[in-house]
């Protein structure tokens, strides 16, 4: 009996089962085995759309500040897809230059001196894990920041002039990330013009606060569990190859989903829209992949909506005041202060955190002013102290038949 029930079991509960109790938020351990997943499956895996295809690469940046425990939840993934037998991770450190070059030899064979040529017809995959996004990245580097942007795309081909005294070429580039990164350093590492390049369009920003959750001696995972979800992620890559399909009566779930979506209030996001349904479908085929099928269902829909929303509504605040104004790295700063508060903080004991980032008081009083009338922080007064909060608004929801809570678990839900 106990044999029949791990054999139907889904993936993801199976996953939170073998984290356990962790420091980490579950929405971050969420993501981080959808990204797995996703990158298991690279190309052998599509959905038709159209004249193109669409694939389950993903670009997912948990965003925190620095105790959220951000590498706590990647790790457990990356231990279990090397397990099982993956291993076309890109190097732990490298320039942007080898980045392209090494995806460049990649089934590739060099026939001369001047360009990399393809000697097969196998894409070329690469799966950044990067818990240290700036490290990866670099800071203000708008043209690689630009290259990412577009390997998101599943291109046929990639060609890029003259790196180190030769060309590169890359056949059927597939790329996914899973980083890590505040909003301090994704301030300084990321130009405000990466905006209207379509960079926040492709990226899925995962914020939480930390859990508060302290475990002095953490508990070894259950090697039952662990062997069971090695076992299956070696499943999904052998049962899912080829084109996926959506059921026919999930399509009218699909249409509602995508014409009922209203848009992330922020401007940050105004490019977001346009791609919120692939990043629908990309969830769809890693949820279906999980069950080793290769049909989507509306309950495939109405789960991938369900996670997707609970990730939206958290997205302006990952990137706290990235791309709003001068001071916008202190400003995040200050947000993060506010959040992780349990009374009100005055000007003068949010002072003593940013002073080093200012200039002069008056610059403090001018982001604390604007934060207000952006309504991202408020004045209240609880017992006999004055001074500032996070001011939370209420946000839409979608109709409820669109939503399962269930699928979640209570934290991810908070």
């Amino acid at each position: 009996m106990r044999s029949r029930k791990i054999d139907t079991e889904d993936f993801f509960t199976r996953y939170f089962r073998y984290i356990g109790e962790s420091e980490a938020p579950p929405i971050y351990h969420r993501w981080t085995a959808l990204s797995i997943i996703g990158a298991l499956l690279g190309r052998k895996v599509w959905l038709p759309f159209g004249t193109s295809e669409i694939y389950p690469n993903q670009y997912i940046m948990l965003m925190g500040s620095a105790g959220a425990r951000k590498g706590t939840a990647i790790n457990p993934g990356r231990k279990l897809l090397r397990l099982a037998g993956y291993d076309t991770f890109a190097a732990d450190a490298v320039s942007k230059e080898m980045f392209l070059a090494d995806m460049g030899r990649k089934n590739t064979e060099l026939v001369d001196l001047d360009i990399e040529t393809l000697v097969d017809d196998n894409p070329t995959e690469t799966y950044v894990i990067a818990e240290e996004f700036n490290d990866f990245i670099g800071q203000g580097d708008l043209p690689f920041v630009t290259r990412l942007t577009k390997l998101w795309d599943n291109m046929d081909e990639y060609r890029h002039p003259k790196l180190h005294g030769k060309s590169v070429y890359i056949y059927k580039p597939t790329v996914n990330i899973l980083s890590a990164n505040t909003q301090q350093n994704f301030s300084m590492a990321i130009p405000p013009e990466a905006i209207g390049n379509g960079f926040c369009s492709r990226f899925l920003f995962i914020h939480s606060e930390p859990t508060g959750i302290q475990i002095t001696f953490p508990a070894p995972p259950d090697l039952a569990d662990r062997d069971w979800l090695v076992e299956r992620l070696k499943r999904i890559k052998a049962c899912c190859g080829g084109p996926m399909t959506i059921a026919q009566d999930a399509r009218k779930t699909f249409d509602r989903i995508y014409k009922e979506f209203k848009p992330i209030d922020d401007h940050r996001f105004q490019h977001y829209s346009t791609r919120r349904f692939t990043h629908l479908l990309k969830l769809c085929i890693i949820i279906a992949a999980a069950d080793t099928r290769r049909v989507i269902t509306t309950a495939d829909a109405i789960n991938a909506n369900t996670v997707l929303h609970y990730a939206e509504r958290r997205m302006p605040k990952a990137l706290g005041e990235f791309g709003k104004a001068r001071n916008s790295s202190t400003a995040a700063a200050i947000l993060d202060v506010l959040n992780r508060a349990s009374e009100p903080k005055t000007v003068n004991e949010i002072w003593k955190f940013v002073s080093k980032d200012l200039n002069k008081y008056a610059e403090l009083q001018d982001i604390i002013v604007g934060l207000t009338k952006a309504e991202k922080i408020q004045l209240v007064k609880i017992g006999r102290k004055q001074g500032y909060l996070p001011l939370h608004t209420e946000r839409t929801e979608w109709d409820d038949a669109l939503l399962n809570l269930d699928y979640l678990t209570e934290g991810e839900q908070e």
